[in-house]
Formats: structure tokens, sequence, C-alpha cells
């Protein structure tokens, strides 16, 4: 073999190493993934924590999370491809029914985890009467509460009581305070917080005995068939983070503070107490929740009636980690 012959095989050995070696620290590398979350409330404080514990990063994400208030603003994000995962409501459902390609893989919150909060002068449901309540968005999971509790309750949304949208929960808060609102359905820390400025909790839409999917994880079909992969990690991930959050109080509670912007312990505690009564410990998918969510739309919305909860629902990966133990 000649020196120029030997030189070139020495060159091609070195750049198959070098590519070789370029592949393996790419794949060494987590995957960025960009994560939208709905509401800042303690709904939201699992996915927070599995991010600030390091948890995504073990499992080979990179994962940053952006606020987009209310789960409305997030399903138009996730069908403008702006974000892959998001934790979102029920604006999913009517996303969907207008022709979006999202679905739920799993659960997070399956009741509305609601106080509707109010001014002093209202002390019972009847006071609501040609009052305003404001809610988040419309068609956002404050929205479908809210409005669910109105008609059990025999007052007829915006004829008996006006609704107003407002954007995300501090503004909320903001609407009552200003004298604009006279209630609006809060979720914790907002709900204490309008407690101590004054205001009280005229029921608790928890106890409904409504199941309802106010917070879960959804992504897009497109993305779940272009890489499934990360929809396992993702949950994985999350899953851990969620089983560390309930028995790691005190980062826990840091971690609230620090995505809430509260230094009072008496409201971070709140937040978590609250946290730990509504969030699963097992993000399984909600279906029941759904389908009675499909039920109150189709009275007013045609195109619902006839459809089943399971097609919302891409629930094989949950299938696959649970026989994999991955929830025991």
């Amino acid at each position: 073999m000649t020196a120029g012959r030997c030189a070139a095989v020495a060159i091609a050995g070195s750049l198959a190493i070098l590519v070789h070696l370029t592949v393996l620290a790419a794949a060494a590398q987590p995957k960025k993934l960009e994560v939208a979350y709905s509401a800042i409330s303690a709904t939201q404080a699992t996915l927070w924590f599995t991010k600030e514990a390091g948890v995504f990063d073990t499992h080979g994400l990179n994962v940053t999370l952006h606020y987009v208030a209310s789960g409305t603003k997030v399903a138009q994000a996730l069908l403008a491809g702006e974000f892959p995962i998001a934790l979102a409501g029920s604006a999913v459902v009517f996303a969907n029914l207008a022709g979006g390609d999202i679905v739920f893989i799993g659960g997070v919150v399956n009741v509305p985890a609601f106080s509707l909060v109010v001014t002093p002068d209202i002390k019972r449901i009847e006071d609501l009467r040609g009052r305003v309540v404001g809610v988040t968005r419309f068609g956002a999971s404050s929205d479908f509460s809210l409005r669910y509790a109105l008609r059990q309750w025999g007052l007829e949304p915006d004829k008996d009581v006006k609704i107003l949208q407002m954007g995300g929960q501090p503004e909320l808060l903001a609407g009552l305070k200003s004298g604009a609102l006279q209630g609006a359905p809060m979720s914790s820390p907002t709900d204490a917080q309008a407690r101590k400025a004054g205001f009280s909790v005229l029921t608790d839409l928890s106890k409904s005995g409504l199941q309802y999917p106010m917070i879960s994880i959804v992504s897009t079909r497109t993305f779940i068939k272009k890489d499934p992969d990360t929809i396992r990690s993702f949950l994985t991930a999350y899953t851990e983070g969620t089983r560390r959050f309930f028995k790691e109080k005190d980062l826990a509670l840091k971690v609230i503070a620090k995505y809430t912007k509260l230094e009072e312990r008496e409201v971070l505690e709140s937040a978590y107490a609250y946290a730990t009564q509504f969030i699963e410990t097992t993000p399984r998918p909600p279906l029941k929740g759904i389908e009675i969510e499909l039920g109150e739309i189709a009275r007013k919305q045609p195109e619902a009636r006839g459809r089943k909860a399971e097609d919302f629902v891409d629930g094989r990966f949950f299938e696959e980690l649970e026989k994999r133990g991955v929830f025991e």
C-alpha cells in the first residue's frame, strides 16, 4: 500500500470515529422540551416540582416551562405547534370538537377544585342573581365549572349571572379588589389571598360530586406520532416527581413560592395542602370526567352528541407504563 493510500485510509478511519463520537454525544444530550402550564395555581405544582427537583433531567429531558394563562390559550398554542406537551383542562375537549388533534395522555386534577369566592355582601347562592362573576377564559376549567354549578343551583349563566373573562387567577383577584367582580371560582393559593383580603368563600365546587378533567397532561396526535419516546419519558418523570412532591414538603413549599411569587408561610402551606388533596398521584387519563363534560357540552353543541371519551384520549402510554410497574 502506498503512503498516499495509507494516509487516505487513516483519514477515513478518523472521520468514521469522529462521526460515531458525534452521534454518541448527541444521544447523550438531554432532549429540549418546551412545556406549557395553564395557571398560577397549586394544581400545577407537581409539574413545577418535577422540573425544579431535576427529575426531568434524569430521564433525558431538558424541560423549559412556560406560563400561558388559561387552558383555552394553551390549547391554541398546542394547535399552533408552540408546545408539544402541556397541562390544560376542559378547553381541550372544545378544541377537539372544533377539529383539533389534541388528546389527553394523563390526568392531574379530576374534580373542579375551585372555591367560589365572593364579596362579603353575598351570603347565599340566590344573592348571585344580577351580579358579575369572573372566569379566567371562556371555555376554560373555571368557566365550565362555574356554569355547571350555576345550572345546578337554578341560575342561568349569562342571563341570571353575568360572566366576564379576566385572563388568569391573579386577574380574578384583581377584579374582586377593584369592584369589577362580585365573585370568581378560585384555586389555591389565590383563594387564600382573597380570604386574607376580606373576601369570603360561598361554596366549595369540589364537593359538587362532579368528576371533571380540571387539569390534565395533553399533547397532540401529530407530536405523539413523531416522538412517542418523549411522551413515555415525560410521563415517567412526571410520576416520579409527583411521588416526591408528596414526600418532600420543604422543597415543595420552596417550589410553590418560586412559581407563585408568594412568601407568606400560611398561604404556601395552604397551597401545599390543596395540591396534596386534589392532585392524583397516578396520572390516569380522566375518561369519566371527559364523558361527563361531553354530556354537558352536548346540551348546546350538537357536534358533541354521540362522541365518546375514548375519542379524546391516547391511553397507550399510561397502560404501557402501568404494565411496567412505573405507578406501583
